[in-house]
């Protein structure tokens, strides 16, 4: 044991560790990993079993093995490429090793009549069983060493077996106390955390690899999974929390919303009135807002949102609008166009705008003369100076990251007030994870002309009957949408756009459909959609690029196809673009004949619901957490160790450490989101 006193492992550089040099260390900062900390919570994906021998004979093509067996022969070859293969065998068979990649000295290294331990996957190849880029190592011992090795998310310039050697160095240098990983919770009876990291990092041969994975019951991988979801209910608070500490424009002009809501043809649901009161309270407190809207697909974020920016108007202020798409933020646009009836100057900003009429809109902008700025991306492109821009609202929020945020914030000067709409409903257990600390209103009920869509599942086998049945439709007046996944090559089995475009050709007039696509010119795209919206054509096939904000009244049927491939959530956003007028709505969802039991389950949930919520509590419990919030692009986690379902009952654990850690000085704060979720950093002034 060492006497020297010991150094955090977060100010540790991971170029200390023996061996990586600073090729490797580029390596390592490709993956966020700049000291030991980092490396020691970069935690395994998986793990390959090595804690039992196969014979060579036993073994079954595209299965993992672990077998020992004697090199009888090492070649190497140029046809048809640059290879080294090495025959192995036991007593009861043999197998190929083929390298494409190797090292001049790997030859050398498989010399004939040495032992050799190979870990790999097994297949077919031209001579018999093969395997490709396998583990490798030379027995040293005739006793066989079971074990369980851990598998990393790589980058190029490291290999597993390089990172297990940067692992178990870093792990030995904490036991023996030259670093420490520091414990930031307060006193209890969990798992030690060294214990756990060394643990995950090295399970024992007798482990249940499960147990160590996400949604595992060892303590070890909760201990871990605990602390992740408390860095981020703490990175949420301190926003929170220095927000009301950071002085904000009030706004309490109700003058002109009030017109506004006089003039609308419909009155405002219940939750749409008590959504406005709690977003208006906020607005008038003196401190930041930063909270959520969330609602069903058309239940009517949008016009809460437009009632507060007319508030901030009402004081000669400025908001920012950020849409997604280029659609979206033209509807949104000719939206409040509708509702301010002239009364402020309102702008579209989208990137595709010409050069002169762009210099114009800006100088508007910063100026002051525009007050309502709505666009896409371009609203925080470097040249768009804001006059006072003091609200700022995200529709679709959970398609902005992070950087994107943090841009309009510095834009704004001060503080901002942000308003974050979300037509996904967001799971309650989700909510308390992912978004704790943020506060959120949520519009349940939907406006009560909006009749209940039919949703109906149909097998590909009867495309004749559907089409009979759309063929019916639209010479009563219907529209449809027609929906086709995005496709990847490997995927020959689906339905794409292509093949669906020869069944309209053969089946309906050339007048009758147009094709839209998300690479398709902007202008094009409007074409098209303008043509659809005013009755022109009867028949949009389109990809997802429909899922988020055309709203077209007489359309009234929507036809998804390979209906199993989607997730709950993005279904339940496709069938809400139908359903908008008067019309009784249908929802079609084609399927595969053979139906896994978990897509069968899947889409009996949504063909029994049309509410968003309980449809996303079902998608979280059948699916997991997946990317429901889009969290790989916000920079909100996606949770590496942390299980929304299987963790459920450490919630109250976990919100009582969190109190606890929020009484303990700024800097401890810090520390723990640093590890965890360093981006939401940028976001605070932690």
């Amino acid at each position: 044991m060492s006497s020297s006193p010991k150094i955090d492992a977060s100010s540790v550089m991971v170029t200390t560790i023996k061996g990586v040099g600073e090729k490797m260390g580029a390596a390592f900062l490709k993956l966020g990993i700049k000291s030991v900390e980092d490396l020691l919570f970069h935690f395994p994906v998986d793990y390959q079993d090595r804690t039992k021998l196969t014979q060579i004979a036993d073994l079954k093509p595209d299965r993992e093995f672990v077998i020992r067996g004697t090199v009888e022969k090492v070649s190497q070859t140029f046809v048809p490429r640059k290879m080294l293969i090495v025959k192995v065998a036991d007593s009861t068979g043999h197998i190929y090793l083929r390298f494409f990649y190797y090292f001049p000295g790997l030859r050398n290294l498989f010399k004939e009549g040495a032992v050799m331990e190979i870990a790999g996957t097994s297949r077919l190849g031209r001579y018999g069983l093969e395997t490709i880029h396998p583990d490798y190592e030379l027995c040293i011992s005739s006793k066989f060493s079971p074990k369980i090795l851990p598998k990393y998310r790589l980058t190029r310039g490291l290999t597993h077996q390089k990172f297990r050697n940067a692992i178990a160095q870093a792990i030995q240098m904490m036991n023996k106390q030259e670093i420490e990983v520091v414990d930031y919770f307060p006193r209890n009876n969990l798992a030690d955390l060294s214990n756990s990291i060394q643990r995950i990092h090295a399970p024992m041969p007798d482990d249940n690899i499960n147990d160590y994975l996400v949604g595992g019951t060892s303590p070890h991988r909760k201990r871990i999974g605990l602390e992740e979801v408390v860095a981020n209910k703490i990175s949420y608070l301190s926003i929170k929390h220095q927000n009301k500490n950071k002085p904000a424009d009030i706004f309490s002009d109700e003058l002109q919303a009030n017109k506004i809501i006089e003039s609308l043809p419909f009155s405002l649901t219940k939750d749409q009135k008590l959504t406005y009161q709690e977003i208006k309270n906020d607005m008038s407190s003196g401190s930041p807002m930063l909270r959520l809207l969330q609602g069903d697909v058309g239940s009517g974020k949008t016009i809460v949102a437009a009632l507060i920016a007319a508030s901030v108007v009402a004081e000669g202020k400025q908001v920012a609008i950020l849409a997604p798409t280029t659609i979206l933020a033209k509807q949104h646009y000719k939206n409040f166009l509708n509702w301010f009836g002239g009364a402020i100057k309102i702008e579209l900003l989208t990137s595709k705008i010409p050069a002169k009429e762009r210099r114009e809109k800006l100088n508007g902008i910063a100026n002051g003369t525009v007050k309502i700025i709505i666009g896409t991306h371009a609203v925080f492109q470097k040249d768009v100076v804001y006059e006072s821009l003091s609200l700022v609202v995200y529709d679709e929020q959970h398609r902005f990251g992070v950087t994107q945020r943090l841009k309009l914030k510095e834009k704004a000067g001060d503080y901002p007030h942000q308003l974050l709409l979300s037509a996904t409903p967001i799971p309650r257990t989700m909510a308390m994870s992912v978004l704790s600390g943020l506060d959120v209103s949520t519009i349940k009920s939907l406006p009560p002309n909006r009749k209940p869509i039919v949703t109906t599942l149909l097998s590909n086998k009867r495309r004749e009957a559907l089409i009979n049945r759309i063929k019916k439709a639209i010479d009563t007046g219907s529209q449809v949408y027609w929906v086709c996944p995005l496709i990847e090559e490997s995927d020959s089995s689906l339905i794409g756009i292509e093949d669906l475009e020869k069944v309209l050709k053969k089946e309906f007039e050339n007048n009758q459909y147009n094709i839209l696509h998300g690479k398709m010119p902007d202008k094009e795209k409007n074409q098209i959609l303008e043509s659809f919206k005013n009755k022109s054509t009867k028949i949009l096939l389109a990809t997802t690029v429909i899922e988020v904000g055309i709203d077209v009244p007489d359309a009234n049927i929507m036809v998804i196809e390979n209906s199993e491939r989607f997730g709950l959530a993005q279904l339940h956003q496709l069938r809400g673009r139908v359903g908008r007028g008067d019309k009784e709505s249908y929802c079609i969802l084609m399927h595969e004949d053979n139906l896994s039991e978990l897509s069968e389950k899947r889409l009996s949930v949504i063909s029994e619901t049309n509410d968003g919520f309980l449809i996303a509590e079902e998608d979280l419990k059948l699916r997991g957490p997946g990317d429901i919030l889009g969290l790989s692009q916000t920079g909100q986690p996606s949770f590496t160790f942390y299980d929304l379902i299987a963790d459920e009952e450490i919630q109250s654990e976990a919100t009582r450490i969190t109190d606890e850690i929020m009484e303990l000085p700024i800097e401890q704060q810090r520390k723990i989101i640093e590890r965890w979720f360093p981006a939401h950093l940028e976001l605070s002034d932690v």
